[in-house]
C-alpha cells in the first residue's frame, strides 16, 4: 500500500512540475508583434505580423557576390605547427618539448642565432657585474669584484684559499706507532 502512495506522489509531482514549466514557458514567450498599419512605413528591424490583405513585406536583399568575408586558409592543418592530422598538435608539442629553443638547427660549434634589435631601438642596457651578454658584447657588465672579508670561521676551520692548517705538511708518524690491530682495516673484531 505504501509503494502505491509513493508512486502516486511521484507521478503527481512530475505532473505539477511539468505544468509549472509549461506555464513559465508561456509567460516567458515573446509578445506578439504589432500588425502594420496600412500606409505607414514599418521602421527597419521592427518585427510585424502580416495581416490578411496587407501588402507583402519585401524580402531582405541577397548577400553581396564576391570573395567570402574570411579568406580561406592556404594550408589547413590541425594545430599551429607543421604536422597535420588529428594528432598533429600532439606531434608538434612533442617536437617542441624535445628542443624548446630550436637549438637543433644550429650548426655544431656555433652559438644560436639571435634576432637583431628592432629599428629605432637604443643600445642594450648595461648588465650587472659578472654577467655576459650572448648577443651584445657592449652591454657586458664589469668583471665581478674579488670577494674579501666575510665572517670569521669557527675554531678548527681554515679557509680554502688561505694557508694550510698547522701540521698539514708534517711527515706521517713512523710505522712502529701504528694503531692497535683492532682498529686496522681488515682485522677481525675482538
Amino acid at each position: 500500500m505504501t509503494r502505491r502512495r509513493i508512486a502516486g506522489a511521484a507521478i503527481a509531482g512530475a505532473v505539477i512540475g511539468f505544468g509549472a514549466l509549461g506555464v513559465a514557458a508561456q509567460a516567458n514567450a515573446d509578445p506578439v508583434p504589432p500588425t502594420p498599419t496600412p500606409g505607414v512605413p514599418v521602421p527597419d528591424g521592427q518585427p510585424v505580423v502580416d495581416a490578411p490583405g496587407a501588402d507583402a513585406l519585401a524580402a531582405p536583399p541577397p548577400p553581396p557576390v564576391g570573395p567570402p568575408p574570411v579568406p580561406e586558409i592556404a594550408n589547413p592543418v590541425y594545430g599551429s605547427g607543421h604536422s597535420s592530422g588529428p594528432l598533429g598538435f600532439l606531434r608538434d608539442a612533442w617536437n617542441q618539448a624535445k628542443d624548446p629553443y630550436g637549438f637543433a638547427e644550429t650548426p655544431d660549434g656555433e652559438m644560436p642565432g639571435a634576432h637583431p634589435p628592432p629599428p629605432g631601438a637604443g643600445p642594450a642596457p648595461q648588465l650587472p657585474p659578472g654577467y655576459i651578454s650572448l648577443t651584445d658584447p657592449a652591454s657586458n657588465g664589469p668583471p665581478p669584484a674579488p670577494k674579501t672579508g666575510g665572517p670569521a670561521l669557527p675554531p678548527g676551520y681554515f679557509p680554502l684559499d688561505g694557508p694550510p692548517p698547522p701540521g698539514y705538511f708534517d711527515t706521517p708518524p713512523p710505522a712502529d706507532q701504528a694503531p692497535p690491530p683492532s682498529l686496522q682495516m681488515g682485522a677481525p673484531p675482538n
